[in-house]
């Protein structure tokens, strides 16, 4: 802004001298005026600006509440989003099809409350149900600090923090299902963070308390638990069009299981995007997590691995392709679990994509044969149709 006034100034400082300005000591002092006023506008444009690096880092993030409080203040954006989704699976000698209209409705509101704080709710409405996946409050505080205060998903690795609709595949990687069941590990409690800048580089670190009754990974009976969470990203630039981002994540919490018995869970994640302005480009991203089981029996502990890789190669701003390889193992003798898929993906618009995509997996272990309704270490074959469209504003997803 300042930059662009700089032009106009000067012609109406030249325009307003008075004829006598041609003399030497007014001419000097004109030119110091200016010297002056360039400095300060150089320092101003310093501060302002930021790597590039910044902004796809932030791109996810809830934007600022005082840019947002008069946009929606006391009316909120109301956005509705439904999934069509069909399967067929055949495995352990068992076929299952099925195919439901709308698998699941979301409808997400948010608006900011004043210019420090933006509220952000989720309702899904699936099976006969309706319940709030996510609502959460959003604070800029002094320091740079951001808070998130309610329920939501936790912020883990890449994926377990974005909507399934936003994915570009249409289930749910097995090395998570294996980890936390097949939904969302979620969470009620506060999670602050605060983003720093080094050189051309964007980190952020978070730290995070809060309740959870994820029966997999923390208390069997889904009882909630209290746990804390440590978590880094930093971002590069590694040219023009690419960005290289690498994360990891530690959580710890009491699982209820036996007297004293805790969950740790560690985890790192890597993505490394190439994206052009026609909307052509490519992504690698991966992530690995470990979960240990304290159970105060036998076995005293009980250790699981899930990783997922996977690729994604866009054509345009339409059309995509995409592979991924999944990975999970857990001590004990339960085995070792493997999985691969790939499928291709129609962005019609910005309302509305269509996903087809195939799976095959070998030798289930318990979470993912009871997600198949198979027994474990048999092996199974998927398909997957999915189409989302939604209406309404909706906002940026996570870059």
């Amino acid at each position: 802004m300042h930059i662009r006034i700089l032009p106009w100034l000067l012609p109406c400082l030249l325009l307003a001298l008075p004829a006598h300005a041609a003399q030497t000591n007014e001419t000097d002092a004109l030119k110091e005026q200016i010297r002056m006023l360039m400095q300060r506008v150089e320092a101003l444009e310093k501060q302002r600006q930021t790597p590039s690096v910044t902004d796809m880092a932030n791109a996810g993030n809830t934007q600022p509440a005082a840019a947002s409080a008069a946009e929606n203040t006391g009316n909120p954006s109301i956005s509705v989003i439904g999934t069509f989704a069909g399967s067929s699976m055949q495995g352990g000698g068992i076929r299952t099809t099925s195919f439901l209209p709308l698998s699941e409705g979301e409808f997400v509101f948010g608006a900011a409350v004043d210019a420090h704080t933006r509220l952000d709710v989720t309702v899904t409405a699936a099976n006969g149900g309706m319940a709030v996946e996510e609502g959460y409050l959003t604070s800029r505080l002094p320091a740079a600090l951001r808070l998130r205060a309610g329920r939501k998903f936790i912020p883990l690795g890449r994926v377990n923090e974005v909507h399934p609709h936003a994915l570009v595949y249409a289930d749910t990687p097995n090395g998570l299902v294996n980890l936390f069941g097949a939904e969302k590990f979620t969470g009620e409690g506060m999670f602050i963070d605060r983003p720093w800048y080094v050189g051309d580089s964007a980190h952020s670190l978070l730290l995070g308390f809060f309740r959870n009754a994820n029966d997999v990974a923390f208390d069997p009976t889904g009882t909630n638990r209290f746990g804390g969470m440590a978590r880094w990203t930093g971002m590069w630039d590694v040219s023009d069009t690419a960005t290289l981002e690498l994360g990891t994540t530690y959580i710890n919490g009491d699982n209820g299981i036996a007297g004293g018995s805790r969950t740790d869970i560690l985890g790192g994640h890597v993505a490394l995007k190439n994206a052009r302005l026609d909307r052509s480009g490519w992504t690698l991203q991966g992530e690995w997590n470990r979960s240990r089981i304290d159970r105060g029996g036998n076995p005293v502990r009980t250790v699981t691995d899930g990783a997922y890789l996977l690729g994604e190669y866009d054509f345009n701003r339409n059309w995509l392709a995409f592979a991924r390889y999944d990975y999970s193992h857990m001590n004990g003798g339960a085995g070792t679990e493997s999985a691969w898929s790939t499928g291709i993906g129609w962005k019609i618009s910005e309302f509305q994509n269509i996903t087809l995509q195939y799976k095959h997996t070998r030798h289930a272990l318990a979470q993912t044969a009871a997600n198949l309704n198979i027994a474990a270490g048999q092996n199974a074959s998927e398909a997957f149709f999915r189409w989302v469209v939604a209406i309404g504003p909706h906002r940026p997803h996570s870059y």
